[in-house]
């Protein structure tokens, strides 16, 4: 089946580097329906692996485990691989837009009453436990502001779907996430305003298959120098997948990131550093940053030679500046980031952010390991959502950023 996958990928690929950029070229192909959302559903996270690894290998990259680029791990991941339908009165709502599922949700089927819950009455459905199979209870937090009595109806929520499917209504943005558990029932979250009329009644046809020990895989390519030592440039290449039969395509998250990374390998081929350059695509990492913990606790270098990791995620604008958070821990870095961009005048704002796990280079922090996270600001306001889109990228700044990094590197 791999076989199969790296031709069909290969020729994907060549199919479609017709793009106008060098950097969005990557981007359309990773965001495009083949990869499904470089998820766990349709094996999208296997091809864009795949993909990553042909990349490397056509790019001429050394291997650093003589066995390919490709390091395997393993992950649990619920998934919804089959198409979703919900109707609320029997209007059919639109998923990704309307309302989403949320990522632990286990399967449900068929018609349902609705009762509504508050602070009042939520311990009687807990006693009572009636009826959970034609019940659905709608929680509508539309006109809670207090922080306090909304954390109150979060811990309802997770107390009452352990017995009930649960309907959440909010105005908070629709965003979804992977989930590494499966619950009893699903919980969906409605946009507010959705629906006018009273709700009365659901109809839904939601399955989930939950994934054990599922392989997956970081790709991991050098470009060797003249000393011992390493930088290793870093960037994910998973997204969300899909929710039933919305892809989302992860432009901005990240295969911005991983485009500006395999440039990077294109201009080091030409320009050869002094330092063996490492270029890892981190799997799992929507999953809780299981590939570069995977990795730190079994590296295939020598992590004591690594004088710096950058770590590219969300990097397709740029128009408010950059973000580069574990700057505090890294104090000298930062100060030579900033002065390069005053002197070069890239960005017009460079925000300095304390170390914080949202992203590959947390593990490597915390092993001591010199490491800095890059993100752009402004632009789409697109996350986690079906709408972060190729098309819809602007790449304003993505050039300037390769600047900074390629100045950066030289300076170590």
């Amino acid at each position: 089946m791999i076989k199969s996958f790296l031709l069909i990928s290969t020729l994907f690929s060549l199919s479609i580097f017709s793009q106008p950029t060098k950097y969005s070229k990557y981007i359309d192909t990773l965001c495009s329906n083949f990869f499904r959302g470089r998820g766990y559903v349709d094996n999208g996270h296997l091809k864009a692996a795949i993909f990553l690894s042909n990349e490397f290998y056509r790019m001429g990259l050394d291997s650093l485990n003589n066995m390919g680029y490709l390091q395997k791990f393993q992950v649990n991941v619920n998934t919804f691989p089959e198409k979703i339908n919900f109707k609320i009165n029997d209007s059919t709502l639109i998923p990704g837009k309307d309302y989403i599922v949320d990522p632990s949700s286990g399967s449900s089927k068929g018609h349902f009453k609705i009762a509504k819950v508050d602070l009042d009455n939520w311990k009687y459905f807990l006693k009572s436990k009636i009826n959970n199979q034609e019940l659905f209870l709608s929680i509508d937090v539309t006109n809670t502001l207090d922080k306090d009595t909304l954390s109150l109806y979060n811990e309802i929520k997770n107390i009452l779907n352990k017995y009930y499917p649960i309907l959440w209504i909010s105005t908070k943005k629709l965003q979804w996430s992977i989930s590494q558990h499966e619950l009893p029932y699903p919980i969906i979250y409605l946009k507010s305003g959705v629906i006018k009329d009273k709700i009365s009644s659901i109809e839904i046809n939601l399955e989930n298959e939950f994934l054990s020990s599922l392989e997956t895989h970081n790709v991991v390519g050098l470009l060797r120098g003249k000393n011992k030592n390493s930088i290793i440039i870093s960037a994910h290449y998973d997204h969300l997948g899909m929710m039933g039969k919305v892809i989302f395509p992860g432009a901005n998250d990240n295969a911005s990131g991983i485009s500006l990374l395999l440039n990077l390998v294109e201009y080091y081929i030409e320009n050869k550093s002094k330092y063996n350059i490492i270029f890892i695509c981190f799997g799992a990492e929507e999953v809780g940053l299981i590939g570069s913990k995977y990795y730190v606790e079994n590296p295939l270098n020598n992590l004591n030679n690594v004088k710096l990791l950058v770590n590219l995620d969300i990097v397709g604008t740029g128009e408010d500046g950059i973000a580069i958070v574990n700057a505090f821990e890294e104090k000298e870095v930062a100060k030579l980031i900033g002065k390069i961009n005053n002197n070069m005048g890239l960005f017009t704002k460079i925000k300095l952010r304390t170390q914080a796990p949202n992203s590959d280079h947390y593990w490597f922090s915390q092993k001591k390991i010199p490491a800095i996270f890059i993100y752009t600001m402004g632009g789409i306001k697109a996350y986690h959502d079906p709408f972060d889109k190729s098309n819809t990228l602007p790449l304003n700044k993505i050039e300037d950023l390769q600047q900074l990094i390629v100045n950066l590197i030289s300076k170590i």
